[in-house]
């Protein structure tokens, strides 16, 4: 599949509205325009079909450490799963849920510190940056690079250079009407309506494409329930 970049999709809308040669639209103006159709097009792909954009990297262990950077493009802390693998030793490292999991995150640390990982995500606020965590439970007993597989689900790529990919290619002809919207809005264009009847038509399909985009022809979706596993 072919993927293009900012550059492409800028070009193809400036040719489809004349604007080569105008100023009234600025380059920042139709960046802003891509990147907010990258956004909207990002929730309608995580509202729909999260393993879209599924990803996986590995997490290295260091002994006595009890928190975890998540990878820096995940999308809403959301990790589809940790797997611990030794080598040896493979298992799921589950998510914590139970209300007393602080009480057990704090008995698996000092009473037992070999038992197998679980995880829970913190916010320490400036301790971390204000970026969250993945606190394991118990601290780890050992220093092991790459043994835990973290499979999450990954922001979409914005663009800030023309040479930058746009990597949601199934879906160029809805940015590109987007941004058309976007531009017509700020002319005062005419043709604004029918212009934003031609993006419900690609949200429609993109819609439409995400529903059965599922890989082994399952037409059920996974449901998210992390909130309600966090209630508990």
């Amino acid at each position: 599949m072919e993927y293009k970049t900012y550059s492409d999709i800028k070009g193809e809308v400036q040719r489809a509205l004349d604007l080569q040669a105008e100023s009234f639209i600025t380059d920042p103006e139709l960046l802003e325009y891509c990147n907010n159709a990258i956004n909207t097009a990002e929730s309608e792909i995580h509202g729909i079909y999260e393993d879209y954009f599924l990803k996986s990297s590995t997490i290295d262990l260091t002994s006595g450490e009890k928190h975890y950077s998540l990878p820096s493009d995940i999308f809403a802390n959301k990790i589809r799963d940790l797997v611990y693998n030794d080598g040896s030793t493979i298992y799921s490292v589950k998510r914590l849920t139970s209300i007393d999991k602080f009480e057990q995150a704090e008995n698996y640390d000092i009473y037992d510190p070999d038992a197998y990982y679980s995880y829970f995500i913190v916010n320490r606020g400036s301790a971390d940056n204000f970026k969250p965590k993945i606190r394991l439970v118990p601290a780890s007993s050992e220093t092991k690079a790459g043994v835990l597989k973290i499979f999450y689900l990954r922001n979409a790529n914005k663009v800030a250079l023309d040479t930058d990919v746009v990597d949601i290619p199934e879906f160029y002809s809805f940015i590109v009407q987007f941004m058309k919207v976007e531009c017509y809005k700020k002319e005062g264009h005419p043709n604004l309506g029918l212009a934003m009847n031609s993006l419900e038509r690609e949200r429609r399909m993109m819609i439409d494409t995400l529903s059965n985009m599922v890989p082994d022809g399952e037409n059920q979706m996974e449901m998210d329930l992390t909130f309600y596993e966090e209630m508990h």
